[in-house]
């Protein structure tokens, strides 16, 4: 949805000024992304895969030393896999961490979450990752586990729903800005995986509601999204996600964690936010834990404030949730074991 609403909101969503070449407005937006704090991806490999009738692609930051634990990163709608990678900066960071990173591309920009969208009868994408990981483990360039799928906004809604109905088996998962469907819930209410879960969501967040309820956005976001949604044939009830905590329960139980969360607190340097994790564990359990950024908006915390506050909401500074999610995928890298073993 960033891209998107970025072009609207700025008019750059029509046809170029009269003189003005295409090059010109790409590096024009370089510039203003940089100044935001996106920081540049521009040493990807860029390929495709055979999915199906589609040709896939995807964009590929190897990891120093391979074969390498795998972080697959899946943007939000309207943008692209090497937005992912600029917005995040998962392309530098995590090589450096040790981590090969793939940025799948959506296609048309967007990931089917409960059901495949009318007119996508030919886009399979659980079938993508699963294909993509798959090549990157048969060229020898990732190793077959552990492995970590992370999504932003609609793209957390679509880690979430693969995850949880099993279409997918990682290692973890991040969820960032986004939760699930409530439509994806209701066709599995305990996950049929058991995994890692870190989840990130602001409790301000106009676009993805912190307790649940219908996605929204304000007057500008919301008609945005919603004339997308519609475009894209989604039904009124695809638009209503499930409260953070609820979701944060749900994986405690499918990892048979027995009693939590765990409470704690932290002050952060911004006026206004304040961060709060509930972690539910247990000895030998692959743990959940949802930081809860009060007053933080729908953003990735630590990333660029790439929109008005008034129209997305803060993007919390203080917090780095790449530092946080390489963290989480480095204490899971040491666990041993595939699948089989993830409770």
């Amino acid at each position: 949805m960033i891209n998107v609403v970025e072009r609207q909101v700025n008019g750059r969503g029509g046809a170029l000024p009269r003189g003005r070449s295409k090059n010109y407005e790409a590096a024009a937006r370089h510039r203003r992304r940089r100044a935001r704090g996106w920081q540049p991806a521009d040493q990807l490999a860029h390929a495709q895969l055979q999915v199906g009738p589609l040709a896939r692609s995807y964009w590929l930051a190897p990891a120093p030393q391979p074969p390498a634990p795998l972080i697959v990163a899946v943007h939000g709608s309207g943008t692209n896999g090497k937005d992912m990678a600029a917005f995040t900066g998962l392309a530098q960071r995590g090589p450096a961490a040790g981590f090969a990173v793939v940025f799948p591309d959506g296609a048309g920009q967007v990931w089917d979450g409960a059901r495949r969208l009318p007119g996508r009868e030919s886009v399979d994408d659980a079938g993508f990752i699963r294909a993509l990981v798959e090549n990157l483990v048969d060229d020898r360039t990732v190793q077959p586990w552990p492995w970590f799928l992370v999504g932003i906004s609609n793209g957390a809604l679509f880690v979430e729903h693969v995850a949880r109905h099993g279409l997918v088996e990682p290692t973890g998962i991040v969820l960032v800005s986004g939760t699930t469907r409530a439509t994806s819930r209701i066709g599995a209410a305990r996950p049929r995986t058991a995994c890692a879960v870190l989840s990130i969501q602001g409790t301000a967040d106009p676009v993805m509601p912190y307790e649940g309820g219908r996605m929204g956005g304000g007057p500008v976001i919301g008609w945005l999204a919603g004339r997308r949604a519609r475009q894209r044939g989604e039904l009124a009830e695809d638009r209503v996600i499930v409260g953070a905590e609820v979701v944060g329960a749900d994986w405690a139980t499918a990892n048979d964690i027995p009693s939590g969360p765990n409470f704690e607190t932290f002050p952060t340097s911004e006026r206004g936010l304040h961060v709060a994790r509930l972690t539910w564990s247990a000895p030998g359990h692959r743990p959940v834990v949802l930081y809860r950024i009060e007053g933080g908006g729908h953003a990735w915390p630590g990333g660029p404030q790439y929109l008005p506050a008034w129209l997305v909401g803060r993007a919390a500074r203080d917090f780095d949730a790449t530092r946080v999610l390489l963290e989480m995928a480095r204490e899971e890298t040491g666990l041993s074991g595939g699948p089989a073993s993830a409770r």
